[in-house]
């Protein structure tokens, strides 16, 4: 399996974890090209060596004309996305990372998602620097990501929006449970755009049973000079060979009879896009022999005050148990294969060497439905090249 840990001790922007990429072996060439299908024009994008307390790091420029760029809303961004010829995986987490942008902005201005109005983080090199970096991890066929606790400055920070404080609005409400850390400093050590990075690609902090072999390490330069750190983000590449992965998550559970069921499939489907691992319902019976609806959550630590969060303004409960438990888990990644219907993107899952793939129901379904054929067939396709 192989694993990249973010380690984000002076912060994390999205032009640092773009530099931090291209370090670790991601041409620029190939983002470059891969940008190229968001259809976006009058920019360019290059990258210099930078040296930061005697570490030698790469620094992303994207240079653009700021007055030949339109201001940009989140539908405009989301069209963008959903029309360009990125692949599936890369388009997926672009189009989440500007959706959690979104609604951080959105909570922060108390506006409703769709009349959000894009500054800085929809101008043309916050665009470059998500979705490349996005790609970047693609690039790498990269499994698994953590990350070091994330530093947070203080002071003050000039924006489209006037003198805001720093860490930024949008930033904390990104990373509400997300484990973070003080560092005395006079600028933003982590924007908005660094921290939707983490949100949507990061699974929490290493765990303290995960043991790799570094492969890579990268480092991506921010645009800063100070004397306290090396103002540079340090990607680390690593390979976890062993068949299981070992880590301690957390079951969350409550019970609940007065409900309506109708909310409920929308309640799991809140869950999991919080990244819980896994959430179900059990039926139980409660006190006074009422039938009611047991609600389990499995999720790591820096989940743990989303998902509570969820449960308790989408539900009824006014309690939640919470304990922790041990996981044995295969080991498993996402891959791109090619098919007699096209390309698809699949579920890899190794056991003593072998690789086993399995059908993803989306994928599935998207094939099923472009190509004109019956869900069933293109499962049965999958079942066959096991079979090879």
């Amino acid at each position: 399996m192989k694993i990249a840990w973010i380690d984000c001790f002076a912060g994390i922007s999205g032009d640092m974890t773009l530099g931090s990429l291209i370090d670790c072996g991601v041409p620029l060439k190939y983002i470059r090209q891969e940008i190229k299908k968001l259809g976006l024009t009058g920019y360019s994008i290059d990258v210099s060596e930078m040296v930061k307390s005697h570490i030698t790091a790469k620094q992303v420029h994207i240079v653009f004309d700021v007055s030949k760029q339109p201001d940009r809303k989140y539908l405009t961004i989301k069209s963008m996305l959903q029309e360009s010829k990125l692949s599936p995986g890369s388009k997926e987490k672009a189009l989440k990372a500007f959706e959690v942008l979104g609604k951080a902005e959105a909570a922060v201005h108390g506006i409703p998602l769709n009349e959000v109005h894009f500054h800085e983080v929809g101008a043309i090199d916050s665009i470059i620097d998500l979705v490349g970096s996005i790609i970047g991890f693609e690039y790498l066929e990269i499994d698994k990501i953590f990350s070091s606790p994330v530093p947070l400055g203080n002071g003050f920070a000039e924006t489209e929006h006037g003198r805001m404080p720093v860490p930024s609005p949008a930033a904390l409400e990104i990373l509400a449970g997300y484990p973070i850390i003080h560092r005395d400093s006079d600028y933003e050590m982590t924007t908005p755009t660094g921290a939707t990075l983490i949100r949507i690609l990061s699974e929490g902090l290493l765990p303290e049973k995960l043991i790799f072999s570094t492969q890579k390490t990268g480092y991506g330069s921010g645009t800063r000079m100070t004397d306290k750190w090396p103002n540079v983000l340090r990607l680390i590449i690593g390979e976890q060979k062993k068949s299981e992965v070992q880590s301690q998550l957390f079951v969350l559970e409550t019970n609940i009879d007065d409900l309506n069921p109708e909310i409920y499939p929308y309640l799991i489907e809140r869950l999991l896009k919080a990244e819980a691992k896994d959430a179900y319902l059990t039926s139980v019976i409660m006190k006074k022999g009422r039938p009611g609806i047991q609600i389990t959550v499995l999720t790591d630590k820096s989940h743990i005050t989303e998902i509570e969060k969820i449960l308790f303004t989408e539900t009824s409960t006014i309690g939640i148990r919470r304990y922790p438990v041990d996981r044995s888990a295969l080991d498993r990644r996402t891959s791109q294969i090619e098919t007699r219907f096209g390309k698809m993107m699949v579920k890899v899952i190794s056991l003593d060497g072998k690789d086993v793939i399995h059908a993803e129901y989306e994928e599935c379904l998207r094939i099923a439905r472009s190509k004109g054929i019956n869900l069933i067939d293109v499962y049965r396709e999958i079942d066959a090249m096991n079979l090879k």
